[in-house]
């Protein structure tokens, strides 16, 4: 008979935490209004309202067991309703073991398990267990290779490995580019944050911006910078501190994080692409990330829909990365690519003013002597169209694809054949005339949802050859 286990009991103080965060807007709103006449009302409701979540919480707790089998996963769950699933070990792709500061001060972990057809969440979680069960859980779940000599005895192989050093961290750190999304997460708290601020503090606060001198906002608009460009040095270090990805036999590991540890599982199968994706702060300097486009799995909270592989590395050290994790997606520094024709260079430029023009209209109307900034824009904007023309190829090698574009980072991507799910080829009115087309390819991403990348203007019978290529007629 199999045993039924049950998580560690810390799990009961991680779901009160988690209840508890849920409903804090709804606590916040009630203790502003029951704070002055009525709040031995709030107190009373505070003191109950824990004392449900805690129950909730032990009752959760109590009624999840997990069991494993010969051949399968077993979860029981639910309060009222009594839920059952089965997850066989065949289907299971990947089993990933996170471990935040809490997790880490009590020796636990959190175990994610996933299918082929997990969705956006995990197909089976368990929130808190010992880690070295957590260990055994994960190789009880797999089946695992031993490599044996002729004589029968065991063989210790070390595992190919790369692992980032401190000083590249810190690169990685000042060139992630990461102040527009600080800015975006501050402009986006604040508004939901107006309605608590009351309407003298802004004019209060507008009142003395008016009052400052032009340098005094310069320094101070500098500062504000310089200190979200540390806030997102110190956010890439500890994200990805202790950054190490190998292989094992058909799988790679990735274990990350200086607060938060995580361990991801990648099967090599579930790989559909490679990509190397070079920035514009970081492309000067021959830095660039790698990534890979992974079939299936769930999407974290806060994780790209892509999987990075490696964070930050110089360009010409690429290849013998993957020539030692990933031979079949290696390829040279800089292969010979089919370019786009000259007469896609005008499409190009036209998209990348456009938005500048339509930006410049409004501006022109109202504050006309701001007119000269939208000329900058402009010639930035024509500059992008260039780089994005300039940088645009593809080439195919038997079975493999790669393809470079740009948005604002340069990306190439490595693609096998069996691999791409679909092939589109789009032509209007103009590119008909200049013989030009566009291509799309489609590959299976992250939680089975599509992952696209295309290429415009390429030449009218250099799709046509893709195309052919696509569906074996070559």
């Amino acid at each position: 008979m199999y045993r039924a286990k049950r998580m560690h009991p810390a799990v009961i103080l991680f779901q009160f935490f988690k209840s508890l965060r849920e409903m804090i807007i709804p606590i916040v709103v009630a203790f502003f209004a029951f704070r002055d006449e009525h709040f031995m009302y709030f107190i009373g409701a505070i003191t109950l309202v824990t004392v449900l979540l805690v129950t909730f919480s032990t009752i959760t707790w109590l009624r999840f067991t997990y069991t494993v089998t010969d051949e399968e996963l077993r979860i029981e769950s639910g309060i009222f309703i009594k839920k059952k699933r089965y997850i066989s070990k065949g289907r299971i792709q990947s089993i990933d073991l996170t471990a935040n500061v809490l997790h880490r001060l009590l020796g636990l972990a959190k175990v994610q398990i996933e299918t082929a057809g997990s969705g956006t969440s995990a197909e089976a979680s368990l929130t808190a267990v010992k880690v070295a069960e957590a260990e055994q859980l994960r190789n009880l779940l797999k089946v695992t290779k031993v490599a044996t000599s002729e004589v029968g005895e065991t063989k210790t192989v070390q595992a190919p490995f790369y692992q980032i050093t401190n000083k590249r961290l810190f690169i990685a750190g000042t060139t992630s580019g990461s102040i527009g999304v600080l800015l975006a997460f501050i402009a986006f708290a604040l508004s939901e944050l107006e309605q608590f601020i009351p309407d003298n503090y802004f004019d209060h606060t507008i009142q003395w911006i008016i009052g400052l001198s032009v340098v005094l906002i310069v320094i101070i608009t500098i500062g504000f910078l310089f200190v979200l460009w540390l806030l997102g040095i110190v956010g890439t270090m500890v994200k990805y501190g202790h950054f190490r990805i190998e292989r094992r036999d058909e799988e790679l590991f990735i274990t990350r994080g200086l607060l938060e540890k995580k361990q991801i599982t990648i099967p090599l199968k579930r790989i559909q692409a490679i990509g190397m994706k070079e920035s514009m702060i970081r492309q000067p300097f021959g830095y660039v990330s790698l990534f890979a486009e992974v079939a299936g799995g769930s999407l974290d909270k806060g994780e790209e829909y892509s999987t990075l592989l490696f964070p930050i590395m110089k360009k010409d050290e690429v290849e013998d990365f993957l020539r030692t994790l990933l031979p079949s997606y290696s390829y040279p520094i800089e292969p010979t690519w089919r370019k786009l024709p000259i007469k896609a260079k005008k499409f190009y430029m036209l998209r990348g003013v456009i938005p500048f023009i339509l930006i410049a209209i409004p501006i022109a109307i109202f504050i006309p002597t701001f007119l000269w900034t939208v000329i900058v824009f402009l010639i930035l904007g024509l500059y992008l169209g260039y780089l994005r023309y300039s940088d645009g190829g593809f080439l195919i090698q038997e079975k493999r694809l790669m393809i470079r574009c740009r948005t604002f980072s340069r990306i190439t991507v490595v693609l096998f054949h069996k691999r791409i799910q679909a092939y589109e080829k789009k032509q209007h009115i103009a590119h008909r005339k200049q013989n030009l087309a566009n291509f799309k390819l489609s590959i299976i991403g992250k939680y089975g949802s599509g992952k696209h990348y295309q290429l415009k203007e390429v030449k009218d019978v250099q799709a046509d050859s893709l195309a052919d290529w696509f569906s074996y007629r070559v």
